[in-house]
């Protein structure tokens, strides 16, 4: 059991953090942007299973110094029974760009409270694993694999020593179109593999690492919007090969956009007296225009964008907003030319408004 743990543990530290042409321009460029995930676990032969999917928020919350590099900060809250879930956020990602470059920011100190199966020579491993790694390289030739990180350790397991060696490779496919609900976006594809090795010594040779588990993380990034889409496929765990009698499965998910990501902010001013819709700006629009609305108290908003047919094309906001004034950004990239209406609804009040997106 404490085996199955350890190694559990090891593949989910390497995940935390580690999933981040010029780099930026795959970034939104403004704070108060929003993605919006489900999650979907895989079973062991990784199949979904749609009946346990849960949602998740990330919120780009601010650009500050990290750890010694400019940074993006990210606020996300997972395991949502559904997007509109009144929940607050509780994990911290940071991303920093240069260059063809996106690095993210491995820490895992918050997590050794609990850890009280690892030994403190173990702890101080976990603890040196902490820093920055350049994760997504834009300018990486197609197919060819670059490391991350690599580093090694002993670990102890019921008084007997395991060299092990825990990496991170990264691998640029070429590019792909993936379709969303935000329509198709052609997409840079990264292949982010997180490897747990063993170490055979058989002296006078060196010791040779030989991976034991592996699992390749695929992710697509689109320009302006970042991760569309993130596969984890389940990994089947067998260590009878080296004398450790375990075999099992970590689940994987599929983690992909449920509604369309959005750019929401909150605007200075006195706290509004009543709901309120504002006329979109510029009108006609392209691609892009922006939504001006108020919250005179905590309510649950939703605002969706409907084509002339009635269709709903886009949903800006679903979630619980304190008072205030606020702004969203819509984008009309992948839709066709014509009017669209957008429509305000918190409780009992809903107003509806007209913009054209011309082309």
């Amino acid at each position: 059991m404490k085996t199955k743990i350890l190694l559990t543990f090891f593949l989910a530290l390497l995940s935390f953090g580690l999933n981040a042409q010029n780099a930026s321009t795959y970034f939104p460029s403004s704070t108060g942007y929003k993605w919006y995930y489900s999650n979907t676990p895989l079973d062991s032969i990784n199949n979904p299973m749609t009946s346990l999917r849960t949602y998740q928020i990330d919120s780009f919350s601010a650009v500050t110094n990290y750890q010694g590099l400019p940074a993006d900060r990210v606020m996300s809250k997972s395991g949502l029974l559904s997007i509109g879930q009144p929940t607050p956020y509780t994990d911290t990602l940071y991303y920093n760009f240069q260059s063809t470059n996106a690095s993210s920011y491995l820490n895992l100190l918050g997590l050794l409270d609990s850890l009280s199966i690892l030994d403190s020579t173990l702890i101080e491993f976990i603890r040196s694993l902490d820093g920055w790694y350049s994760t997504y390289r834009f300018a990486q030739t197609v197919n060819t694999n670059y490391t991350i990180l690599s580093r090694d350790t002993t670990i102890q397991i019921d008084s007997t020593s395991f060299p092990i060696r825990v990496s991170s490779t990264g691998r640029r496919l070429n590019d792909q179109s993936v379709n969303t609900v935000n329509g198709t976006y052609l997409a840079k594809k990264f292949i982010i593999s997180f490897i747990l090795s063993y170490g055979i010594s058989i002296p006078p040779f060196p010791t040779v690492y030989v991976p034991v588990v592996t699992r390749p993380d695929t992710v697509y990034i689109a320009s302006n919007l970042w991760i569309i889409k993130d596969i984890v496929p389940s990994v089947n765990v067998d260590l009878t090969g080296i004398g450790i009698p375990i075999s099992f499965f970590i689940p994987g998910a599929v983690r992909e956009l449920t509604n369309p990501a959005s750019s929401i902010s909150q605007s200075g001013g006195n706290v509004p007296e009543s709901f309120s819709l504002g006329q979109n700006f510029p009108n006609p629009f392209n691609p892009s225009t922006v939504i001006t609305f108020s919250v005179p108290f905590r309510s649950e908003i939703r605002m969706d964008v409907h084509n002339s047919l009635g269709n709903r094309v886009s949903t800006l906001v679903n979630e619980d907003l304190d008072e205030g004034n606020y702004t969203v950004n819509f984008s009309g990239e992948s839709l066709p030319s014509g009017v669209y209406y957008y429509t305000l609804t918190a409780g009992n009040f809903s107003e509806v408004k007209k913009m054209i997106l011309l082309k």
